[in-house]
């Protein structure tokens, strides 16, 4: 007992020595749709009847792999001057990979494609939909955590790790090896149940600050934990070969659809061994490493480099590095970015001070004003409304 007396005693002097003066408020909005291969004209050219040469100008805009990305996030914080805080955000995510070759089969089907085969993997796509309440306490100057309760409300996961279409000489057959794993949760009348519950997990973050000369850095580690979905998710593993060499026709008389059945029901049974049973599923977790440094160049008040990486998402971490420059109330950040899903390229942000209130506007592709290096479009916006003391 006298143990826990001095343990709580401990923490209520933490929080009365590491009050902050000042409460705060946070509306934060964020929504993003990137890809790595494809711009903003050929994009603009790609609806409807592609012809040849339309088809042709997609297949050489592809990378050997490729990237898509689409992110929203709303979020309301609430910080009080004693440290702690809450947090409520709905956030949806898409990430996927996926192989020019699956475009090129897809586009061209398997006429142009005669004795050859065909790795259509890796295809790799992760889209989820979540609602998170999260509390966070900031124990020392340095050091704060978190701990959140997640509601579930769509997953869908497919992980092809080997695909190969294959086709005889002169085209007289195909095939396929397929090896893939899948788990989606229910999407019948989605747009009306949306916020459907059909999962429930929770989460764990970190953050570390340090000040260094002129500036500081810290590290963060967001989303460390999981979703466990429902009995109702379907669970999905496949790994099945197929060859189909036509069909020999004696009498014409006598043809019937009978003659396909057998392979058909082959194939049709291997993809409805799906099962329904709960699914654990990780959160992709958010590591961040920042370094913000103030400068005496005339150009720039400070800058700031940022490495980010999303286990189970990114092969390659983000790096990005911005320049800041205040001139009176407001506040300008120019940056250049590479890695993680989206093509390289320029970032700008802008905010204002009012008297209590801060506005921010950011986007990630500012790129956006030229066609022809515009890859994706992206636009955040927050404002912070901080409670003085009387």
């Amino acid at each position: 007992m006298r143990y826990n007396t001095v343990f709580f005693a401990l923490l209520l002097i933490s929080m009365t020595v590491y009050a902050q003066e000042k409460s705060s408020l946070e509306l934060s909005f964020n929504v993003g749709l990137f890809n790595n291969s494809i711009n903003e004209p050929l994009l603009s050219q790609s609806y409807g009847f592609l012809d040849n040469t339309e088809k042709a100008n997609i297949i050489d805009a592809l990378n050997s792999k490729n990237y898509i990305q689409f992110e929203l996030d709303n979020k309301i914080s609430y910080q009080n001057k004693k440290r702690w805080g809450l947090s409520f955000g709905n956030h949806a995510g898409l990430f996927a990979k996926y192989n020019k070759s699956m475009v090129e089969l897809s586009l061209l089907g398997n006429s142009p494609f005669k004795d050859v085969s065909l790795q259509l993997a890796p295809l790799e796509v992760t889209a989820f939909h979540y609602s998170k309440l999260e509390a966070n306490y900031q124990w020392h100057p340095s050091f704060s955590s978190s701990l959140a309760i997640i509601s579930g409300h769509q997953l869908a996961e497919l992980d092809v790790g080997n695909a190969i279409f294959s086709t005889g000489v002169s085209g007289n057959s195909v095939g396929y090896e397929l090896d893939l794993e899948a788990h989606y949760t229910d999407t019948t009348d989605l747009i009306n149940n949306a916020f459907r519950h059909n999962g429930i997990g929770a989460a764990l973050g970190f953050s570390l600050i340090d000040s260094t000369d002129d500036g500081y850095y810290t590290i963060s580690i967001k989303d460390l934990g999981f979703i466990r979905w429902n009995e109702s998710t379907n669970n999905a593993y496949i790994n099945s070969s197929w060859t189909f060499e036509g069909i020999n026709v004696d009498d014409f008389i006598e043809f019937n659809d009978s003659l396909l059945t057998n392979d058909f029901d082959s194939i049709q049974a291997v993809f409805r061994s799906v099962n329904s049973e709960s699914y654990t599923w990780r959160l992709p977790t958010t590591v961040e490493f920042t370094t913000f440094q103030k400068t005496s160049i005339e150009l720039a008040d400070a800058v700031m480099l940022s490495v980010v990486h999303k286990s189970r998402i990114y092969t390659f971490p983000r790096f990005s590095f911005d320049v800041f420059k205040s001139l009176g109330r407001h506040d300008f950040r120019l940056g250049f970015h590479v890695g993680g899903f989206e093509r390289a390229g320029f970032q700008f942000g802008y905010g204002f001070k009012a008297k209590n209130t801060t506005y921010t506007l950011f986007t990630k592709q500012a790129n956006s004003i030229i066609p022809s290096q515009n890859y994706g479009i992206h636009f955040a916006f927050g404002i912070k409304r901080v409670f003085s003391n009387k």
